[in-house]
């Protein structure tokens, strides 16, 4: 699979213009290329993902589907969005496909009544909305949007960000007051918030709960929990880039641990840089119980991204013999970064 994925991309006449233009940058031969050293292409730029046209990365000999495929871009909290394309099954495999494993590991509700807060436009995770609802048997949520490029401008507690809140959250009550809402799918601050303003009776109606978008920490989980008796809570990690992962098991009082299902993902942790400035180690791996960089590559026909490095840190645990990742922290030099609500 990786390697016709490589041979797509990397084809001199049909390949992707930003990968051909990688090869001739790096003085790389398609032949020099495999699975193990990859690190030799360096790392993701993700200026070009923020500038450069969306069809560059897109295989020339898939732009007679350009119609089918479903755009994504990301909120923007490391600077301008990033934006890249999923193809219908590529998006079932990262998104659609791990929900619904997660869903029946965890006796998630099915045939719920769904209420979304959170951003729609040009966020992938409205459309997941969408998608997970469907999956359970349910109609499309009710849906309250969030401009979560907006919010992460404004200083905690001001008043630009209380009066947007109080906006969010008078819309989700609205509907939380109108319709028999079961399920809720927002992230964790805005469900702190909407439980604070929901009735008892409106709470215990709640049945399922999926989080996604920022951490959740053990003290809102536990802070859920009381809110929330009756829902089965089930956070996910996951951006508009490589798709959501879940837990395989949940411990109580225990940080979440995240496993990627999608073999397109290749999830990886490398050692923590010292600085923003530090080469980081592409090719090391921390030691399972050690804190890494989280990076990425992921494997789409539509769109390859090799050398990801994202903004997050975690703890290495392992599984049944597979990595996933716990204890999700940003890294040290860029906590002054807003995450806002999202």
């Amino acid at each position: 699979m990786f390697e016709t994925i490589l041979d797509l991309h990397f084809d001199k006449s049909e390949g992707s213009v930003y990968w051909l233009d990688v090869l001739r940058k790096e003085g790389v031969q398609r032949s020099d290329l495999h699975l193990g050293n990859l690190d030799i292409l360096g790392v993701m730029d993700m200026d070009k993902l923020r500038t450069r046209p969306i069809t560059d990365f897109i295989p020339r000999a898939l732009h007679d589907r350009l119609g089918e495929m479903i755009l994504a871009e990301t909120g923007g909290t490391t600077g301008s969005p990033c934006r890249r394309v999923y193809l219908p099954e590529e998006f079932q495999a990262a998104f659609v496909a791990p929900w619904c494993s997660a869903g029946q590991r965890f006796n998630f509700p099915q045939r719920g009544c769904w209420l979304f807060v959170g951003p729609s436009g040009p966020h992938i995770i409205g459309q997941a909305a969408r998608a997970f609802a469907r999956a359970t048997d349910s109609l499309e949520p009710f849906t309250i949007d969030c401009d979560v490029r907006w919010i992460k401008q404004q200083q905690p507690e001001s008043m630009g960000y209380r009066l947007y809140m109080d906006h969010v959250i008078s819309q989700a009550m609205n509907v939380l007051t109108r319709q028999n809402i079961t399920v809720l799918f927002t992230t964790p601050p805005l469900l702190l918030e909407l439980g604070a303003n929901m009735s008892a009776e409106q709470r215990e109606r709640i049945h399922g709960i999926h989080t996604g978008g920022m951490n959740q920490s053990v003290d809102i989980t536990r802070k859920l929990t009381r809110l929330f008796p009756q829902a089965v809570i089930l956070p996910g990690f996951g951006n508009s880039l490589f798709g959501v992962c879940f837990e395989r098991t949940q411990q109580p009082d225990q940080p979440s641990s995240f496993f990627p299902s999608d073999p397109a993902l290749d999830l990886r942790l490398i050692p923590l840089p010292e600085s923003e400035t530090e080469p980081p180690r592409l090719t090391e791996a921390v030691a399972e119980g050690d804190r890494g960089r989280l990076m990425f590559h992921r494997f789409d026909r539509s769109f390859l991204l090799i050398n990801m490095l994202e903004r997050d840190t975690a703890i290495r645990v392992t599984a049944q013999n597979s990595d996933g990742f716990t204890d999700i922290q940003a890294l040290s030099f860029t906590r002054n970064n807003t995450t806002g609500v999202y």
